[in-house]
């Protein structure tokens, strides 16, 4: 294993990038009108026919699905409300559940980080320095409401300042909608150009200005980390469901643990764009053998492949 002796050469090599163009990967898949109203808006939404098939839908669908069955010892359809059963998790409401940390549930969950169009726009803003934060899905039924703020909030963190940043994005997020969004099913609400004003909401502020999400199942509502959002109350029997995909910068701590936690085989099935996406390019977090830089040098170097001293971190 090559030895690197001068600490900052080091520290370059930290976070091997890939070597796309990303502008011209929201180009050729079509994209870039949608880009244009997230930075206008502080979100858009992307047609099902430029994300996924209808049979990937149903498959992820089903998948959380069974998920919930799993974790709550329940039995879930579409068209039925929803009860969260022996599962106790937070933030949790008689109308809704969230279900965390998927990616380990089942191959689906890869085969989704991997999508070309989720994947474009995140490295547009993101400019490959971006990394999966949370994998999670919003379970929601007849009842499920945050109230008369609608739970109106910002997803950047928010610094002592309380000034959130403008030049660059700490935060983007995505909801593919796995059922239709409708403002009586309880879909997701945006203040529009909220992100402008680069601050969190005050309790109660712009409350009348929130727009519901239509969308058809299998959209991708993608959106800046500092617009205001929450969701109105779900007002139709059934369920509301999706795949949120939370993505934070890669100086930022995640909310859920990957990095060497991601384990070996996962790694060795996906590009290394993903073991990079899932924080396996980080060394941060170390025990008593230390940073190990030596064993990410050649991935700087050579970036489309993960290289083998890297994987012998990954149980």
């Amino acid at each position: 294993m090559a030895e690197v002796e001068n600490p900052s050469e080091a520290a370059a090599m930290l976070q091997p990038k890939g070597q796309r163009d990303y502008d011209k990967d929201v180009d050729d898949l079509g994209l870039r009108e949608y880009v244009d109203t997230c930075d206008e808006q502080g979100f858009a939404v992307i047609p099902p026919e430029k994300v996924a098939s209808p049979e990937f839908i149903e498959r992820i669908r089903n998948t959380v699905l069974r998920v919930a069955e799993e974790r709550t010892g329940n039995q879930f359809a579409l068209d039925q409300n929803g009860n969260s059963g022996n599962y106790h998790s937070e933030p949790q409401s008689d109308g809704q559940f969230l279900l965390y940390y998927l990616l380990f549930e089942d191959p689906i969950f890869e085969e989704w980080l991997n999508n070309r169009t989720m994947q474009a726009i995140v490295n547009h803003y993101m400019r490959g320095e971006g990394q999966l934060s949370s994998l999670t899905s919003f379970v929601k039924w007849k009842g499920g409401d945050y109230g008369e703020g609608l739970g109106l909030h910002s997803d950047t963190p928010r610094p002592l300042s309380g000034e959130l940043p403008e030049g660059c994005n700490d935060v983007v997020n995505s909801a593919l909608c796995l059922t239709d969004y409708s403002e009586d099913n309880g879909a997701i609400a945006f203040v529009p150009g909220s992100h402008k004003l680069r601050r969190m909401p005050t309790p109660g502020e712009l409350i009348d200005q929130a727009v519901a999400v239509e969308a058809p199942a299998g959209s991708l509502i993608f959106f800046n980390g500092n617009v205001w959002h929450g969701a109105v109350p779900k007002h139709t029997d059934g369920l509301r469901l999706n795949i949120t995909t939370y993505v934070c910068h890669q100086r930022l701590k995640t909310q859920e643990q990957y990095g060497r936690h991601v384990p070996r085989a996962m790694l060795e099935r996906n590009p290394p764009e993903f073991a990079r996406f899932v924080g396996a390019a980080d060394p941060m977090g170390w025990g008593a053998i230390g940073p190990q830089f030596s064993r990410y040098a050649g991935w700087a170097k050579e970036p489309t492949e993960v290289p083998a001293e890297v994987l012998e971190l990954h149980s």
